[in-house]
């Protein structure tokens, strides 16, 4: 467990520097370490290849110059099924394979998964399975994972499954139907100009404009340059919301469910003089005893 804990350690200090790829490549690995630790605190001889005398090494028996191997994490996976409650269920199964083939590919070919695939396909998959984990071992995921990264993968939960499609499609059609018995000045009556600033999206029910709401789901760490303080935010769609025909989606999954899903990166630049106007202020003051002129 503490090896893990180090990777996931790694994971947090990459994922404040705004290096999501890194970060996602120490959690992968961190992962793997924690998933062997059920196995490993039961008996570290149920982590030992049958190849060989790593059986022995595990039992603490000298096995001389010989390289100890375990298991594959398939192997492991299936042997979790006995010890750690949910790993019978065969989706958790196909999860572990899952994250276990995208580090591989990341590690040892020239693709880079953790770019390419989006990340709702695989981080709400590995929270769950790490939550079946720390349970098991008496802790939560908050003493494993960051807590940006356990919020971002709140945000994406549900993404990829088929009843929020479903439900979002009743709720299009259903304030579809309502918005097509609307009458011109009804309409009108109902319809907002929203600023440009405020970011839009065209209505999957009746094709007017609703406001998007966005959340931030990472925060690199601040840097100076030039006199400002700089920052880089990672936001994601999380709300939707006409007011002609009442739509109101309420979580990235139902974004995503009606093709309204956006993630956008955003520099924040704040003036070092502006920000700590008042600090330099207050700390210019004089706080001695008053002397009167004579």
């Amino acid at each position: 467990m503490a090896k893990a804990k180090l990777y996931f350690g790694r994971a947090e200090d990459s994922y404040e520097a705004d290096d999501n790829d890194q970060s996602y490549l120490w959690l992968l690995l961190g992962f793997e370490f924690l998933l062997r630790a059920p196995l490993a605190k039961a008996s570290p001889v149920l982590l030992a290849s049958h190849d060989g005398n790593s059986a022995l090494h595990a039992a603490g028996i000298d096995i001389g110059n010989e390289i100890p191997r375990s298991i594959a994490t398939s192997l492991v996976a299936r042997r979790l099924a006995h010890l750690v409650d949910g790993f019978r269920i065969e989706q958790i199964q196909k999860d572990v394979i899952l994250l276990t083939n995208i580090r591989n590919e990341e590690l040892h070919t020239a693709s880079s998964p953790l770019r390419n695939l989006p990340t709702h396909k695989w981080l709400p998959k590995l929270m769950h399975v790490v939550s079946l984990l720390a349970t098991h071992l008496g802790e939560t995921v908050n003493d494993y994972i960051p807590e940006q990264i356990i919020a971002h993968a709140e945000h994406l939960k549900g993404v990829e499954d088929k009843a929020v499609r479903a439900e979002v499609a009743k709720l299009i059609a259903k304030h579809k139907d309502f918005a097509e018995n609307l009458k011109d000045d009804e309409v009108n009556n109902r319809k907002i100009e929203y600023p440009r600033w405020i970011p839009t999206a065209d209505c999957p029910a009746c094709g007017i404009s609703g406001k998007l709401t966005f959340s931030t789901v990472h925060r690199s760490r601040e840097h100076v340059e030039d006199d400002q303080i700089i920052s880089e935010e990672r936001q994601i769609t999380t709300g939707f919301e006409c007011t002609v025909c009442g739509l109101a989606l309420e979580s990235a999954a139902q974004l995503h469910a009606a093709d309204l899903y956006e993630a956008r990166d955003t520099t924040i630049a704040e003036d070092i003089a502006e920000k700590y106007a008042d600090y330099f202020e207050s700390s210019h003051e004089y706080d001695g005893p008053e002397y009167m002129d004579e």
